[in-house]
């Protein structure tokens, strides 16, 4: 199976895998970046799985954050209303694709009073201080910067890049690299006590509280987009590791690729999104998965719309495969070697892909089937 660390499972024997996985801010509907990281999970889960093992994957929703307020005032919208809205068309996406559903999506909305205990535990531990806002003192965890590999001018300058960095000195704060835990609100933004005084929590806070309270002091799994390693990640893991003296926080990191589209990233600030119901207006459910699969989950890709077409047509011949006339109810053992190989190095889908078409070309409708069911997963065929 593959190489992954695993929990003992508390509630039968035997083993898990505790897995948290950064989600959306549902300002817009998701993108080919959102489905290639979470159908990237989605096979992870199901070859866990099918592996024997128990998966507690935990997904969350940050539904308190600075450009969902900046699109609500834009749009005219309520903060709520359009989370919501964004929320369930990420859902009912992610179900036309076949996902298998996380075991809990928690919401920041709905995880203020765990949030607020994180806040104040590190406040207690001398791992704050106030000013305009708490801020997390970054002097107090040595390894920041580890985990992305950064040097403290590369965080520096890519926080500037980001519109992170703010006002540092005595007042507001003291160093660059700081970040909030707790901060005030905006007139129009949402707001909630505290002993910090009213207002909203920081981000990176709003994971390690979520993750703490549903999969516990350790995750075994912690995944995300690549861009999300610094500083997003870096701070959950300073600040993590600082409330709970649990190092290391994740026991393993998976961070997917970047899709570009024309030549640049594709992301909602820069307009240039493929959404999930385009593509699937041209194409079926399981053929913009078998897409997606194509593409190692490490690496950053092309969306390509002739590229598609090719998986459209593997679809087919999926569809008239499987539901043609039966054949051995075993799959050849030669091709579950091949396929298996590639899941366990590394969740190399584009290597498992190519033993689902030699299944396909040999009509080897068991082990077509098998393999599809973990690399489209519910998705429709045709």
């Amino acid at each position: 199976m593959v190489s992954l660390p695993l929990s003992e499972d508390p509630e039968r024997p035997g083993r898990m895998l505790r897995l948290y996985v950064c989600g959306v801010t549902p300002y817009e509907a998701g993108h080919m970046g959102h489905a290639f990281t979470f159908c990237a999970f989605d096979v992870l889960v199901r070859w866990v799985e099918r592996c024997g093992v128990r998966v507690r994957y935990v997904q969350n929703v940050t539904d308190v954050d600075d450009p969902l307020f900046e699109r609500a005032r834009r749009d005219g919208v309520g903060w709520s209303e359009l989370a919501r809205r964004e929320t369930e068309q990420l859902v009912e996406d992610m179900g036309r694709l076949g996902w298998r559903p996380p075991d809990v999506m928690p919401r920041v909305s709905d995880e203020i009073p765990a949030i607020l205990e994180a806040v104040d535990q590190l406040a207690d531990g001398g791992y704050a201080y106030g000013s305009d806002a708490l801020y997390f003192d970054v002097s107090r965890y040595p390894g920041y910067g580890e985990l992305s590999h950064r040097s403290r001018l590369s965080m520096v300058r890519k926080l500037r890049d980001e519109g992170l960095l703010g006002a540092v000195g005595r007042e507001p704060k003291r160093d660059p690299l700081d970040f909030p835990l707790w901060r005030p609100s905006a007139p129009d933004e949402p707001a909630w006590p505290s002993r910090h005084g009213p207002g909203r929590p920081g981000w990176h806070i709003e994971c390690s509280a979520m993750s703490m309270r549903y999969l516990g002091p350790q995750v075994d799994v912690h995944g995300g987009g690549r861009d999300l390693v610094f500083s997003h990640h870096e701070s959950e893991r300073a600040q993590s590791e600082s409330l709970t003296g649990c190092v290391p926080f994740a026991r393993a990191w998976m961070h997917c690729g970047m899709v570009r589209y024309q030549g640049r990233k594709m992301s909602k600030s820069l307009g240039n999104l493929v959404r999930v119901p385009e593509v699937l207006e041209r194409v079926p459910p399981a053929a913009l998965r078998l897409y997606l699969a194509a593409h190692h989950y490490r690496r950053d890709w092309s969306f390509r719309w002739e590229a598609l077409e090719v998986a459209a047509r593997l679809a087919g011949q999926l569809a008239d495969l499987i539901g043609g006339p039966p054949g051995p109810d075993q799959p050849a053992l030669d091709l579950v070697q091949e396929f298996s190989s590639a899941l366990d190095d590394d969740l190399d889908t584009p290597r498992a892909l190519r033993a689902l078409r030699r299944a396909v070309r040999r009509r080897d409708r068991a082990a077509a089937a098998w393999m599809a069911g973990i690399l489209c997963g519910d998705a429709a065929l045709s």
